[in-house]
């Protein structure tokens, strides 16, 4: 009897030790799976971001091809400097209305 009592210990052991591990591994994968879902919400929004500064990073592009244009050359001389082609009539309204 002393035998079969050794062997109800043991296996009675084996059965705790076996659901504590399971235990352990349950805990432990649930914050693996929080952690995924909180790097999965970072990656998101860097690469929200990363799409915002493409945008902007095309937008700039653009300027920075019209600037190099004789258009934009005309234009900023025109109101920044106030220059006139030698030909050319300028109208200015009288800011006196009275």
């Amino acid at each position: 009897m002393r035998k079969k009592e050794k062997k109800a210990t043991g296996f009675g052991l084996l059965v705790v030790l076996t659901l504590v591990l399971c235990g352990v591994l349950l805990y432990a994968s649930a914050g693996l799976r929080k952690e995924r879902d909180e790097k999965l919400e970072t990656k998101e929004e860097l690469e929200r971001q990363i799409a915002e500064q493409q945008l902007e990073s095309q937008k700039l592009d653009a300027k920075k091809d019209y600037t190099g244009t004789r258009k934009f050359v005309e234009e900023m001389a025109r109101k920044v400097l106030g220059l006139v082609y030698p030909d050319e009539i300028v109208f200015q309204e009288n800011g006196d209305k009275n």
